[in-house]
């Protein structure tokens, strides 16, 4: 069975049509692949080609079986994935997410972040699951590099025999801000990057205790885990890491990943405090953040018609050849409803421009209550609209035509506070036959059906079936 035809990659398609709350996951979490699995029958799970390419596979040569994976996925990490799948089961608002191993084709190993959504069934029993694979190798591989670093460090510092305080050389040549703290957070010493980075001199700083540094709102919760740092019952070789919101010298907010170190000395334990900057870094993130919700906000602004606020004629194309396509495909029925507004420029040229855009948003409201989650709702002209509907034969469709022709006529559209209007739509429809290689054909077909039907007096739906 090839990937267009497989019956869980169209049931996946129809659900992100259908739940937001799928689509929402899939627009956050499918990076470097997705997976889609029949729990009924846990044989069949549907990967996307990128899963495949991400671990050096043809998709082609891989069919869409459970065991396809499970083949080349570290047992130990699959033990795993099965006991959080089994917890996410039993608990949805426990987490399906890991990080496993892959053995990539050419034998080396992939780290991947495996999270996991259950789709329940009216019953609330599982009956699928949703998945998205995110590439974590290079991460993984740094985590590792920073590790051994770490350890070296450690080392390094293990075999200094002599307190931290008499290594002064040692302190001062770091290249990021150094304190030393006592177990009440007074500063005993501080270098030329704890001067610079706290805008303030080191024999002012040397006078301080370090939660002076620290906004009144967090002071409270800063104490509490540096008590804690210094507890006995903490390991001897814990390191406490974090990125903290502080202030320097002047009251400025500064954004720092501090690492504490404890040292014991000669006269007790203190507390090796390196700082870096990471103000910076964190506006970095927050400006991509924000870039791409506007990015979203304005892809979605070039689908919508700023007046209706449905479908524009942008988007009623791309969706024409996407259903076009789908439907000869799978040998679908797929119809196309066209209709506008019978003289509608005389309730513009009687009443003003400003009552005819309420007389589009209304009728734009009134027919939204007509149409199925799955159809394409669009405005594609002034007062000319369109509904694009899948699965949906010449009998269906024109029976929708002539029941939107019905709600029109008996509608009364509200101009002002006092006074009623009342209009009517001509309306006409076609269906997909097999002559249709491409999707505009169908439209011409619809659009005549609706002049014969203003031809024939308006206020009416015809249907064109000629080829």
């Amino acid at each position: 069975m090839s990937v267009s035809e497989n019956y869980l990659k169209k049931e996946l398609y129809s659900l992100v049509r259908e739940d937001e709350n799928i689509f929402e996951f899939l627009q956050s979490g499918a990076t470097d692949g997705m997976w889609y699995w029949d729990l009924e029958q846990p044989e069949n799970e549907w990967m996307n080609p990128q899963f495949w390419t991400e671990l050096g596979y043809d998709p082609a040569e891989k069919s869409h079986r459970a065991d396809e994976w499970q083949g080349i996925i570290n047992q130990d990490d699959l033990q795993l994935a099965l006991e959080n799948f089994q917890k996410h089961c039993d608990n949805p608002d426990h987490p399906y997410d890991q990080e496993v191993r892959y053995r990539h084709k050419d034998g080396s190993t992939v780290w991947i972040r495996c999270r996991g959504i259950v789709i329940r069934n009216s019953d609330n029993q599982p009956y699928r699951m949703l998945g998205a694979h995110s590439n974590i190798t290079a991460l993984k591989e740094s985590e590792a590099q920073h590790r051994k670093s770490l350890k070296q460090l450690d080392h390094a510092y293990a075999s200094i025999k002599l307190a931290l305080e008499e290594s002064e050389r040692l302190f001062e040549m770091a290249p990021d801000a150094n304190l030393k703290l006592d177990i009440r957070g007074n500063i005993l010493k501080a270098n030329q990057q704890a001067e610079e980075l706290f805008n303030c001199p080191r024999t002012q700083l040397e006078q301080l205790s370090v939660f002076s540094l620290v906004p009144l709102a967090k002071l409270e919760k800063y104490q509490q885990a540096f008590k804690k740092y210094f507890d006995p019952c903490y390991a001897k070789d814990r390191v406490f890491k974090k990125s903290l919101a502080i202030i320097d010298y002047a009251g400025l907010p500064l954004t720092i990943e501090v690492t504490l170190n404890l040292i014991p000395t000669r006269t007790g334990k203190i507390a090796l405090a390196t700082i870096r900057d990471v103000s910076e870094k964190e506006a970095l993130i927050q400006s991509l953040q924000h870039q791409l919700e506007e990015n979203r906000k304005l892809h979605a602004l070039a689908l919508s018609d700023p007046l209706t606020k449905i479908f524009n004629k942008r988007h009623f194309n791309n969706m024409m050849l996407e259903e076009h396509n789908k439907a000869v495909r799978h040998q679908q029925c797929l119809s196309l409803i066209l209709f506008d507004i019978d003289h509608f420029k005389t309730v513009n040229d009687t009443y003003g421009h400003d009552v005819g855009d309420k007389v589009l948003t209304q009728l734009t409201e009134l027919i939204r209550g007509l149409v199925r989650e799955e159809d394409t709702f669009a405005r594609i002209g002034g007062e000319e609209f369109a509904i694009i509907t899948p699965f949906t034969n010449s009998d269906a469709a024109l029976t929708i035509a002539e029941r939107i022709v019905e709600e029109c006529a008996k509608h009364q559209f509200v101009i002002n506070d006092q006074q009623l209007l009342n209009i009517t739509v001509s309306v006409g429809t076609t269906t997909l036959n097999n002559t249709d290689k491409t999707w505009p054909p169908l439209f011409e077909r619809a659009d005549k059906a609706l002049y014969q039907a203003k031809r024939l007096g308006r206020n009416q739906a015809q249907l064109s079936t000629l080829f």
